[in-house]
């Protein structure tokens, strides 16, 4: 009967030894990936940093290259996971409104080039809906109707003023640009452009007024008009014209009342 005890016992003792060696691998294991995680994610980071932007050649005109290496510069993270070109331009078209758009090309290790294409005013809309309602803010508006940024102060514009809600500034910059690439003597000359219930009201140089239906109507009209005022009988006056009715166009001196 003693043997049979003692075979047990030591069946037993095996049996509870077992589980604390394995316990051990399991700890020896998990302590290993940890290393190796710690030892992986230190090296990446390293790598991140060694890689960050430490400086960029911006090709633009010198107001806006100005803008851009103050935008970069304010940046906190120029690493190369935060200096990704496709988030380094989406960073920069929200931060530099001039900015149409930006091509940037990241160049290993450390450096940025960047070419840009600015964005090109069409109009000033004057904006009456400021918080100072005494002084109206003069906004810069391009071809597609987007008033982008304030006028700053003492920065020449000679641009059309828009005079009208900014619901009306994309269909007014469309038919600005038209006027712009078609008849661009005409572009050069205006001053004001209101957009009335029924048509555009564009006001020129030397008092002259035109009244232009909206729509296509409209731009055939400004091709009809600048045909006539090229003729000899109209060539030399400044003229307040109404293009409004399809059937009737009224002409007349931009400084006296009568229709001729």
């Amino acid at each position: 009967m003693s043997r049979i005890r003692s075979n047990q016992r030591r069946v037993k003792d095996s049996i509870k030894k077992e589980p604390v060696v394995h316990w051990k691998k399991l700890a020896l294991t998990s302590f290993s990936s940890l290393a190796l995680l710690v030892a992986t994610v230190s090296g990446l980071w390293t790598l991140n940093q060694s890689l960050s932007i430490k400086h960029w050649d911006v090709y633009a005109s010198t107001p806006l290259k100005t803008d851009i290496e103050h935008a970069l510069n304010a940046m906190q993270e120029l690493d190369f996971w935060h200096a990704r070109p496709t988030l380094l331009r989406t960073q920069l078209l929200r931060s530099v409104p001039d900015l149409a758009d930006i091509q940037i090309q990241r160049q290993l290790p450390n450096s940025l080039i960047i070419h840009v294409t600015p964005r090109q005013p069409i109009a000033l809309w004057l904006n009456k809906s400021t918080s100072n309602k005494t002084i109206p803010q003069l906004y810069l508006v391009d071809e597609h109707g987007i008033a982008y940024r304030a006028r700053k102060h003492g920065e020449a514009s000679d641009l059309p003023v828009l005079r009208m809600q900014q619901e009306k500034l994309v269909a007014a910059c469309q038919w600005l640009a038209t006027l712009k690439k078609e008849q661009p003597q005409w572009f050069a000359r205006s001053s004001e452009l209101f957009a009335a219930h029924d048509g555009w009201k564009l006001n020129l140089v030397a008092g002259q007024q035109w009244q232009i239906p909206f729509g296509s109507r409209g731009i055939k009209n400004i091709a009809k008009l600048s045909n006539i005022l090229q003729q000899p009988r109209w060539h030399a006056g400044n003229w307040r014209v109404d293009t409004r009715l399809e059937n009737r166009w009224f002409l007349r001196p931009a400084r006296h009342e009568g229709v001729i």
